[in-house]
């Protein structure tokens, strides 16, 4: 078994609730709620939906299998493969391309790339492959996603911050602004109290009721959506028609997972690190077949790719909580959602701005822990730059928009207007470049030799 070299977290920085600790049954239930709450496992297909302008019933769907198919993939992954508290959920790498894709009417066919991706890398899982793969996830290529992922959240936390809809005539108003902070106060506010504190381990809980207190004081807390809303209803089985090849989005799809895969073990990294758990090769190679598998799952039934995500380590790092008992908790939860829309509704009813209150702190502890994660190669300046060309082209070529994809195949186009995939694919080619580069002598670290015994000191001659 090859164990997998993680920095240790500092002393002061240990969870406080301990990856195999197991909490009351009750404050479990509080905790793997907190943990629902914060993930991107229920705002992010509202968002395809929407954008996309899928009707009521796909969009709903949508929502409920994404519930279902994270919420079993992480229960398996904390239970069987790689054992580590990591919450699944939706890449937002894929919303580009799946909004464009149910704009288009490809829905079929961008869940058939998915199916091939993923089959792909479950491939490479069983057969090893994945190991030969997976030497180019060195830390400056893993944290480097994980920094992108949290600067790319940006965007959308402090749209939902300034109230969600752009073109609402209250969009950046006070009222949004200050129930927005009133949020994030609260749970930034509880979760920097000492090492212990009941409060800290509540605090996105705490932080989420008391925006959605101000929200109702103030007329913002809506649960029409509520009524309208089955008790019940069981997912269906390719729910934009059958399978259809298309050589484009099966290529684009595969890519976009496989960041998403950079994603999941720089997040599995991390996580180690943080509960000091030992991380071996093995059980990386058993997470991913993990994402593979739950990402199949997900698009059989209509939804994206599935895969650990560093948004709900942010949560963790922030309120000491790291027991996996509580994390399948909030798997159980997500299962229990998908088949009653009625209750999911209620969750969907949260206001925007307090959305954002509560994604800003998360957030912002991603993009620490992807600055962590690279700063563990500052003593490699080849790392170190192969780290900062990513995170420029990630952030940069995006931003160039169609003047300088015009002319390019479709789908490279849709690649180049994804941050994380520029980045990935960026970081990855030059890693690969890198170790083509640098000969084998000095990429094996060879143990430096123990120093000689310096020589006794001659006595001093006798004085006559």
């Amino acid at each position: 078994m090859t164990l997998v070299p993680t920095p240790v977290a500092p002393e002061d920085e240990a969870p406080t609730i301990g990856i195999d600790d197991k909490p009351a049954l009750g404050r479990r239930l509080a905790l793997g709620g907190q943990q629902l709450l914060v993930s991107n496992v229920w705002l992010d297909p509202l968002f395809i939906g929407a954008v996309g302008g899928l009707t009521v019933g796909l969009s709903t769907g949508l929502v409920a299998v994404t519930f279902l198919s994270a919420g079993l993939a992480t229960l398996v992954q904390t239970t069987r493969l790689v054992r580590l508290p990591v919450v699944e959920g939706p890449s937002s790498a894929f919303d580009t391309v799946a909004i464009a894709a149910a704009r288009s009417g490809q829905l079929a066919a961008a869940t058939t790339g998915l199916l091939i991706g993923a089959a792909i890398t479950l491939l490479a899982s069983a057969t090893g492959a994945m190991r030969v793969i997976r030497r180019v996830f060195t830390p400056a290529v893993t944290g480097t996603v994980i920094l992108l992922v949290g600067l790319l959240l940006a965007q959308f936390t402090f749209l939902e911050v300034a109230g969600g809809d752009s073109s609402a005539p209250d969009f950046g108003s006070a009222e949004v602004l200050v129930l927005a902070a009133l949020t994030a106060g609260t749970t930034i506010g509880l979760s920097v109290r000492r090492r212990g504190s009941r409060l800290r381990s509540y605090a996105f809980l705490c932080g989420l009721l008391v925006g959605d207190v101000g929200a109702l004081l103030v007329g913002r807390l809506d649960f029409s959506g509520v009524a309208d809303a089955p008790w019940f209803r069981l997912p269906s089985l390719l729910p934009y028609g059958p399978l259809r090849f298309d050589l484009g989005l099966t290529v684009t799809m595969s890519i976009i997972f496989f960041a998403a895969v950079a994603e999941a073990v720089g997040t599995y990294q991390a996580t180690a690190a943080y509960t000091r758990e030992e991380l071996s090769s093995r059980r990386i190679d058993a997470g991913v077949a993990g994402e593979a598998g739950g990402t199949m799952v997900s698009a059989l039934l209509g939804g994206f790719g599935t895969t650990a995500y560093a948004q709900n380590f942010g949560l963790m790092r922030m309120t000491g909580v790291a027991s996996r008992h509580v994390v399948r908790v909030a798997a159980v939860l997500m299962i229990v959602l998908a088949f009653l829309p009625k209750v999911a509704a209620v969750l969907v009813a949260t206001p925007a701005p307090v959305v954002g209150g509560l994604f800003l702190p998360a957030a912002a502890s991603v993009v620490f822990t992807g600055i962590s994660t690279v700063a563990t190669v500052r003593g490699d300046e080849r790392q170190v730059l192969v780290a900062c060309v990513a995170v420029m082209a990630g952030l940069g070529v995006p931003g160039l928009g169609a003047a300088f994809t015009d002319g390019w195949p479709r789908a490279l186009a849709d690649l180049a207007a994804q941050g994380i995939v520029v980045g990935t694919v960026v970081a990855v080619v030059l890693q690969l470049a890198l170790s083509l580069a640098t000969p084998r002598r000095r990429r094996v670290a060879e143990p430096e030799p123990e120093p000689e015994p310096e020589p006794e000191p001659e006595p001093a001659p006798a004085r006559v």
